[in-house]
């Protein structure tokens, strides 16, 4: 149990160790892989600004110009993120009405506001951009405003998803049998915790510290960066180590 528990946790030392070359190459062929490893990192950079702001380094230093540098690359990469984001709510509002297909009334309306909110963080995602490129005027909130604005929706999204995912947590039960449906709730619902620290941050509806959300964002980028990794299946996996093996040295 307990190592179930710290699997989510331990996704960024898996990746690195499970991941075979040819699979690095297929996960960046992904357009989902190439952005979820680009926000691994987006935080490894928020990671190293907030480790260099305890040691508040004096200006025109070593640290003070890497900080700078981090700090850009942290801005720009989600910057160039967020113009990836354009039409990702379509899927989620084709996917809506199967959600009201759901037979418990609780997860339903889980499912439903999560759903939804995410849709609305997308949206106003999108319009933050745009009145960032100035296509849009300001009105009473600026582009940054706006998106602030949408990484609040983000918050509850993810609390939804908490909330989703332990009530199935509490369903599934110790169950032996239903041992993978718990492991992946429960990875769920610490990523979706992760996120709300990492969103309510970056919000600025409750502030921590850059370093501690640049380790929740290598975390959970990590944990949907490991989801796109095209895996083979162990048989074939086998199999080719097995024909490796099997392979006469040439002369």
């Amino acid at each position: 149990m307990c190592e179930m528990m710290m699997q989510p946790l331990m996704k960024p030392f898996r990746m690195v160790g499970d991941m075979s070359l040819a699979e690095f190459n297929g996960l960046l062929q992904k357009a989902e892989g190439r952005d979820k490893l680009a926000r691994i990192f987006q935080y490894s950079a928020r990671l190293l600004v907030g480790g260099v702001a305890y040691l508040q380094p004096t200006a025109g230093t070593l640290l003070a110009r890497l900080e700078g540098h981090a700090r850009t690359v942290m801005v720009q990469l989600a910057s160039a993120r967020r113009t990836h984001r354009w039409m990702k709510e379509l899927p989620v509002i084709q996917n809506l009405p199967q959600s009201f297909k759901i037979a418990d009334p609780v997860e339903l309306v889980l499912d439903v506001l999560q759903k939804a909110s995410l849709i609305c963080f997308l949206i106003t995602d999108h319009i933050g951009m745009l009145k960032q490129w100035k296509i849009l005027s300001g009105g009473k909130r600026a582009g940054t405003g706006t998106i602030q604005l949408g990484l609040k929706i983000f918050t509850f999204c993810n609390f939804m998803g908490v909330l989703y995912q332990l009530k199935k947590i509490r369903d599934i039960g110790l169950k032996e049998e239903k041992r993978d449906q718990l492991a992946k709730s429960w990875e769920a619902a610490v990523k979706h915790s992760l996120l709300m620290i990492q969103t309510s941050h970056l919000s600025l509806l409750y502030q921590t510290h850059d370093a501690f959300v640049g380790i929740c964002g290598i975390i959970t980028s990590s944990i949907d960066c490991y989801a796109q990794i095209p895996f083979k299946p162990k048989a074939v996996a086998d199999k080719d180590k097995d024909s490796k093996d099997a392979k006469p040295p040439s002369k």
